[in-house]
């Protein structure tokens, strides 16, 4: 029997499980390969708007209960959470990391990094709700199909404040289309949560290939704008003093 050197070896273990980007059993592995800087077309449609959605009574009392000051999670440099990410992220580029075992998607405003699981992996149990909720992948012949669940309640869908419970449950497939010599991304999503919404919402978003952008500091800079902006509201607040002050009246 022939001897077979150890880095052949320890190639073909890699290349097998997929560790080998280039090798053949990764390139297999990927019946599409979304890899690339995505930049999001103008949503057109009024699938988000309150009034054309049939929403339950809960739904209902939860959306007229919307505060943006005290309810919308970017304000306070938190995640935008999942499918929020998807459906804002314009005009800002998404990032997309793609190996046979999982996707990465990087969106650039506040920084969510969202994993989608590939290799078969059952869901934790128990499974806690969290921004970006628990996404598990399959594909349909060239589509991939995401079903995310376990969202955090503290996010919402929208700007407009639309919530959602933490039952939600969200499908996507994903798809490639080329138009006018460029190549798309096509997100097609389902928001199923009966709790809230008495049918599916269905909603497309699209995005075009953009490998020229460039990727921003994320969460770091809405933490600076917020760091600069508590700092002005202070200095006006002294200078307001200050003036009080000259002008022979209590601050």
């Amino acid at each position: 029997m022939p001897k077979i050197g150890a880095s052949l070896v320890l190639g073909l273990f890699l290349g097998g499980v997929g560790f080998l980007p280039g090798g053949a059993a990764a390139a297999s592995a990927l019946p599409v390969d979304f890899s690339g800087v995505w930049v999001a077309s103008a949503r057109s449609g009024d699938a988000l708007k309150p009034d054309k959605l049939h929403m339950t009574e809960r739904g209902k009392a939860a959306l007229a209960a919307f505060d943006p000051r005290h309810h919308d999670s970017t304000r306070f440099c938190m995640p935008y959470g999942t499918p929020r990410n998807t459906l804002s992220t314009a005009p800002y580029p998404v990032e997309i990391v793609q190996r046979p075992e999982r996707l990465t998607m990087i969106f650039d405003r506040l920084g969510d990094v969202r994993r989608v699981f590939l290799d078969g992996r059952p869901r934790p149990n128990p499974l806690w709700p969290t921004w970006l909720g628990h996404s598990l992948g399959h594909w349909e012949g060239k589509a991939l199909v995401i079903e995310t669940v376990a969202m955090t309640k503290e996010s919402i869908l929208a700007d407009n404040g639309l919530p959602h419970s933490e039952d939600m449950r969200v499908t996507e497939r994903l798809s490639l289309a080329s138009r006018d010599g460029a190549q798309w991304l096509i997100d097609d999503i389902t928001i199923t949560d009966p709790a809230l919404y008495e049918a599916p919402i269905k909603v497309t978003q699209r995005f075009r290939r953009a490998d020229g952008a460039e990727m921003s500091e994320g969460s770091v800079s809405c933490l600076l704008d917020q760091w600069r902006q508590d700092l002005e509201r202070r200095n006006q607040t002294l200078a307001g003093e200050v003036g009080a002050e000259k002008n022979g009246a209590p601050p």
